[in-house]
Formats: structure tokens, C-alpha cells, sequence
């Protein structure tokens, strides 16, 4: 009888309704896209979830697998050439989903204008327009000719869609650049894990480094010097324990760090990443995946502590020849020893220790066949591992999620854009030695880069971004834009010198790696392809 009397109640309520109305009346219980752009605190979520779009940590530090740096464990075909249209990685990098995304938060702001202070309409702006053009350059570096979408597409306008030239869209991605930087301005943040005035300028300062404008480089250096808010992370000097590089990439950084310009930022346990599991070696206490593994190449450019190239120690007659020899012969491994501190606090080398409590947990690289932690003769094995932003303290429990943050651009990275735009131009060539000279004091190396000329500056220049910045993402950039490819990405690569079976350590053979000029740019994908016939392919592919 109740089931009847509540039937027909909500039937003569129906009747009182237009039916047309109740039919297309909105859910109750959800938000309408009309009403969503009513509220400001609702317009900011969209605009913070923009930042989601921007990085992506683990992927981006694992493209120093695509360089001379190191390779990946699963999917080698960037790094040694052998990829395609159809490959995985090159398909990543094709961004239009989240142009789209953007573009349809972009849209929703110009709604929203009417319940938004004029400064605040124009700051949240001006963080998306900077995300947008972010992405932009990142697939015009990698493709070229891109199509220019600004606008909310229907599925079918998506499909008609052509290839801009290069030089219209980085025109684009400038004008944009430099608008933002006014607009930004109105609405400052401190926060380095959000767009501020900094930010733009740092980035600004890598597009034109990129694009070989040097002044411009020197420009919006300065402008992010002349702030006096950044300097390089010095939190240990003195300290004889610990190297202020290697706290850097530790969570202790967090938070008190003057050298970070901009970052993805991490919290526990609703924000995590997981390049503790991701780069950590797989043994039964750090269950790790190895994924991102350095080369002998990268290994060997990390110089003596002396201050001069390891190889050159023989000749030179070097007072740690013979110590690393005595190590060596008592069962260790010599060769990683008295090197450029940044080695240890990047590369994971035979012979480390990894402690919890300070308890030696596991050793890396036991050439016992029975031992857990042994390196295999697996091709897919080069006998070194990750350290940077591996959280080293954590416990076993503790070894697949992290939330340490991580960094987009430092400061030392903006020091090394000014360093190079000097050389570039040949001009103030002090001012590039005392940079170059400050980045290896940092890192407790001789202050020993003298002025000479441009070519063995440039030289010396190279050499410190590969080993300041090693494994976050950046040496592929680099061999790129200074057209080096055919020389550091042909031929064969290796991995440690392992004992063979006449009791010669060799080096293990990694990978035969083959370069095409043609892959100075990357294939379109042939995704893309399928969807847009509009859609032409580079030459090569």
C-alpha cells in the first residue's frame, strides 16, 4: 500500500510539470558547465589543475635515455634510433589533448570575467597561456611544423587541422611568452611550484638559448639575478657528511631552497610520484625497477677530483692513481673513487652501499652469481643505476611512492644559459669563467676553468651542464640544438667493465646505436596521421 501511495504521489507531481522541462531539467546533484564558471574558487580548481598538464617528472627525466647519458630499461628504440611513427614515446610527446584542455579552461575563464577582480581575470590567464606555450615549444622542439590550435575544436575541426610553420608558431609561443610576463606581473607569487614573473623569464631565457638568440638569453637572465632571490643550495657547506648538490635532490631540500626557480610540487599521500620504485635497483630491499640506467660514456665524463679529465690521470701522473689502485686490488672498485663528487650524488656505481639507520642494507654490483644484489650479464643491465632523487632513507616500505618535489628549472641551469649565451657571443668571457667556476665550487670541485678561447670555453661549458645537470631531462635538448648527434649517438654503447671469464674486466655491450640526420626532428605520429589526412609527414620518416 505504501509503495502505491508514493507511485501515484509522484505521478500527480509529473502532471503539475511540463514534461519537455523535467526531461531536460539538470542533475540535481552536479554542477552545470553554465553555473561552474559562477564561482571563483571553482575557476581557480580548473586553473590548478592546468599544472598537472605542464610535467610530467618521471617521463621527463627518463629522456636522458633518448641522449648519450643513459638507457632505458623497457623501450631503448629513441635512444638507439630504431624508432618510428608508431613508437610509444614519440606518441607522448604529441600533445593536443592537452591543448585542448587548456584551450577549453582558457574559454571558460573569458566566461568567468564577470565574477573575477580585472587582476585576477588576467594572472589566471596568464598561468595557462604560459602552460599552453610550455607545451607548445616542447613539440615544436621535437617536431617543427606544428598545427597552432588556440581554440576549442569540434571533433571534426580537430581532424581538418595543418602544419604552421616553425617560425609562425614560435612567434606564437613568444608573443605569448612576453604578454604573460606583463599580466603575470599584477598577481606575484612566491610559490616556485606556480607561474610568477621568475618563471617566465627563466623559461624565456631557455626558448631563446634554444633559439640562438643570445642577447635575449642575457636579457631575462639578469632580470631573474637582478631579484637577488636565488643563489646555488648551500645548505651543507662546511659540512664534511654531506654535499650540498647531492641534499639538493633530497626531500629535505624541500622547501628551503633558494636555487629552484620552478618545480612540480609533491605532498604526501594525495600527491606522489614514483621514481624511488622507478629508478632503485631490484634487489629484495629496494624492490625497484632500474628503469633509467647511465652509460660508461656518462660515467667517464665525471672528472678526477683533482680537476682534470679521469682519463688523463695515467699520463699526468695523478696522486689518486695509486689509491684507487689499492682500493681495487682489496676488492672494490677504484675507478669511481676520488672523482667529481657529482658521480655519487647522481650514479648509483658498483661497490654502494645502501643503508637504512645507518646499517648497511644491500651492496650494488657483487660480482657473486648468487648474490641478490649481482649485476647480470642481461642486455638490459649496464651495471649503474640513479641516486638523484632517489630518497635514500626510506625503508623497504617506504621504496615505491615519493613526494619529493621536482625541479623544472633551477638556478643553476639559468646560470649555465648565461654562461653559454657569453660564449656564444664571445663577449664578457670572465663573467662565463666565474660562472662555470661558481657551479664547481658548489660542487666541491676545483675552481680551475681559466679564460681561454671560445672554443675550449664551449668546451668547458658542455662538459658542466652534462654532469650538473645530468638525469633531469635536459641532455637530449642539448645534443639537439648543438647538432652533435652524429658524433655522441652513432655507434656502439656499454655499460661497466665487468669480470669476464679470463679475469679481464670488459665493458658490457649495451646497444648499437645508429643517427640519421633526419631525426634531428621527430616523426608525426602516425596516429595523428590516420585521423587528419591534412597532416603531412617530415622528410625521412
Amino acid at each position: 500500500m505504501k509503495i502505491k501511495t508514493i507511485f501515484v504521489s509522484c505521478c500527480a507531481m509529473l502532471a503539475l510539470c511540463n514534461c519537455d522541462d523535467f526531461l531536460t531539467m539538470p542533475p540535481l546533484d552536479q554542477i552545470t558547465e553554465e553555473d561552474w564558471w559562477k564561482k571563483e574558487d571553482q575557476v581557480q580548481m580548473m586553473v590548478d589543475d592546468c599544472y598537472n598538464k605542464l610535467y610530467n617528472g618521471e617521463i621527463d627525466i627518463f629522456r636522458d635515455a633518448y641522449s648519450d647519458n643513459a638507457i632505458y630499461s623497457n623501450n631503448t628504440s629513441i635512444g638507439d634510433g630504431s624508432f618510428t611513427s608508431f613508437t610509444s614515446g614519440i606518441k607522448n610527446e604529441w600533445k593536443y589533448d592537452k591543448i585542448a584542455q587548456l584551450n577549453y579552461v582558457l574559454e571558460g575563464i573569458e566566461k568567468a570575467k564577470g565574477v573575477l577582480s580585472e587582476d585576477k581575470y588576467a594572472h589566471l590567464r596568464a598561468e595557462v597561456r604560459f602552460i599552453r606555450a610550455y607545451i607548445y615549444y616542447d613539440m615544436l622542439f621535437y617536431f617543427g611544423d606544428i598545427p597552432l590550435i588556440t581554440k576549442v575544436l569540434t571533433v571534426d575541426e580537430s581532424r581538418q587541422t595543418s602544419r604552421q610553420p616553425r617560425s609562425e608558431v614560435l612567434n606564437f609561443i613568444l608573443t605569448e611568452l612576453n604578454e604573460v610576463l606583463t599580466d603575470i606581473q599584477k598577481a606575484p607569487s612566491g610559490d616556485s611550484g606556480r607561474v610568477n614573473q621568475d618563471v617566465v623569464h627563466a623559461f624565456l631565457s631557455r626558448v631563446y638559448l634554444f633559439e640562438k638568440d643570445y642577447d635575449k638569453v642575457l636579457e631575462h637572465t639578469q632580470a631573474v639575478m637582478n631579484t637577488h632571490k636565488y643563489g646555488l643550495y648551500r645548505a651543507y657547506d662546511g659540512d664534511s657528511e654531506k654535499n650540498s648538490y647531492e641534499e639538493l635532490f633530497r626531500p629535505n631540500a624541500d622547501g628551503n631552497n633558494n636555487e629552484v626557480i620552478f618545480e612540480r610540487q609533491f605532498s604526501a599521500p594525495l600527491k606522489t610520484h614514483e621514481l624511488n620504485r622507478d629508478l632503485s635497483f631490484p634487489s629484495s630491499v629496494y624492490r625497484g625497477w632500474k628503469g633509467l640506467m647511465p652509460l660508461q660514456e656518462m660515467v667517464d665524463e665525471y672528472e678526477c677530483i683533482a680537476g682534470h679529465p679521469f682519463k688523463d690521470c695515467e699520463s699526468l701522473g695523478c696522486e689518486y692513481v695509486a689509491k684507487r689502485t689499492e682500493i681495487s686490488a682489496n676488492g672494490g672498485y677504484g675507478e669511481y673513487e676520488y672523482r667529481d663528487p657529482r658521480l655519487k650524488s647522481t650514479i648509483v656505481t658498483p661497490g654502494w652501499e645502501w643503508k637504512t639507520n645507518g646499517e648497511v642494507t644491500a651492496v650494488y654490483g657483487i660480482e657473486d652469481p648468487n648474490s641478490k644484489d649481482y649485476i647480470g650479464a642481461e642486455a638490459n643491465s649496464t651495471g649503474f643505476l640513479v641516486t638523484k632523487w632517489v630518497d635514500l632513507d626510506g625503508k623497504e616500505a617506504d621504496r615505491v611512492l615519493s613526494d619529493k618535489n621536482l625541479t623544472i628549472i633551477r638556478y643553476a641551469d639559468l646560470l649555465l644559459m648565461r654562461a653559454e649565451a657569453l660564449i656564444e657571443k664571445n663577449t664578457n668571457l670572465q663573467e662565463a669563467v666565474d660562472i662555470l667556476n661558481e657551479i664547481r665550487d658548489r660542487a666541491r670541485m676545483p675552481k680551475n676553468v681559466e679564460l681561454a678561447s671560445q672554443e675550449v670555453l664551449r668546451e668547458k661549458l658542455r662538459h658542466e651542464r652534462r654532469v650538473e645537470l645530468a638525469m633531469e631531462g635536459l641532455r637530449y635538448y642539448d645534443i639537439i640544438r648543438w647538432r652533435i648527434c652524429d658524433k655522441v649517438k652513432n655507434g656502439p654503447v656499454y655499460g661497466f667493465a665487468k669480470m669476464n671469464e679470463s679475469g679481464k674486466r670488459e665493458n658490457i655491450f649495451m646497444e648499437n646505436r645508429v643517427w640519421k640526420d633526419y631525426m634531428y626532428l621527430w616523426p608525426i605520429p602516425q596516429d595523428a596521421i590516420d585521423l587528419n589526412k591534412n597532416l603531412t609527414q617530415n622528410p625521412g620518416w
